[in-house]
């Protein structure tokens, strides 16, 4: 008795039109080898128990994770043929060093501290290439200052303010400033525990100064305005049982935090508005 056999293979390969990025091309692959380090020395001392001193120095590093490595490189070139990325984002590095004082005593509470920060190879998303860039090198320095007074056990008073200057350091836009920082923010508080924690008033108010908006490094579009909020919750809490109620910008203040400038049209923007007066109300319980 004779048994035959036959094994048939095939293989078959469909182009789905309508399948999300039908017309892109695959990433090129990446070997990279490469050493890191990050370190981070501090002292402080106490001149007496009210005031001390303290500085550190540090070193830092961010490898891009793989969604940003994906995002990297022209998909287009500028006949919109497709072009297959390479995935060479550069890691960023930061070095830094900051020192300062803090003050305590009685019910005061004080820091003050001055930093420089020089980055390099910092990793951008940029919203006009749609895909994710090494800026040239920048430098962030500035002060940072938070204050806090307790009047009595039921009442505290805080507050705080900060200068920032975030500028390229090389490249063509040396010298302007980094888009999307104010120089200049404030903020101011009061929180009065009106009953035993049963009742608990915070109102808090915020300013920031102007900043350039995305996409505007050479420094010619107008910039982001400045604005200010005023925020204001009651809450409580009673055993296991908690709630809350907010009003944030109670003001009604309308105004934008994020805008990113037109690269062809001088003065044209697109601006993303944040909302007005908004309500919360929470309640819960921890078990």
């Amino acid at each position: 008795m004779a048994c035959g056999q036959s094994v048939s293979l095939s293989a078959r390969d469909n182009f789905d039109v309508a399948a999300p990025f039908n017309t892109d091309i695959g990433a090129l692959p990446l070997r990279s080898d490469e050493t890191q380090y990050a370190l981070h020395l501090g002292v402080e001392h106490r001149l007496n128990d009210i005031v001390s001193l303290f500085g550190r120095a540090a070193r830092a590093f961010r490898t891009p994770d793989v969604d940003e490595r994906v995002s990297s490189g022209p998909s287009f070139d500028p006949f919109f043929n497709p072009l297959p990325q390479t995935f060479r984002l550069k890691t960023q590095t930061s070095q830094d060093v900051e020192g300062g004082l803090r003050i305590k005593g009685g019910g005061l509470q004080l820091q003050s501290s001055l930093y420089l920060m020089d980055l390099a190879n910092e990793i951008h998303f940029s919203p006009i290439l749609f895909y994710n860039t090494n800026l040239d090198p920048t430098r962030r320095y500035g002060s940072e200052t938070s204050l806090s007074y307790r009047v009595n056990d039921s009442l505290l008073l805080r507050s705080g303010m900060a200068y920032t200057r975030a500028v390229f350091r090389e490249g063509v836009w040396a010298g302007n400033d980094v888009p999307l920082v104010s120089r200049y923010t404030a903020s101011a508080g009061v929180t009065w525990n009106i009953w035993q924690n049963y009742v608990v008033l915070d109102a808090t108010a915020r300013f920031w100064s102007e900043r350039r908006m995305d996409n505007d490094q050479a420094g010619t579009q107008r910039p982001i305005p400045a604005n200010g909020t005023i925020d204001l919750k009651l809450s409580g809490q009673y055993e296991r049982y908690f709630w809350s109620l907010s009003v944030n910008n109670v003001l009604n203040a309308l105004y934008y935090d994020y805008a990113i400038a037109s690269t062809f049209t001088d003065g044209r923007f697109s601006a993303y508005p944040l909302p007005g007066r908004t309500y919360l109300l929470k309640a819960g319980a921890k078990f």
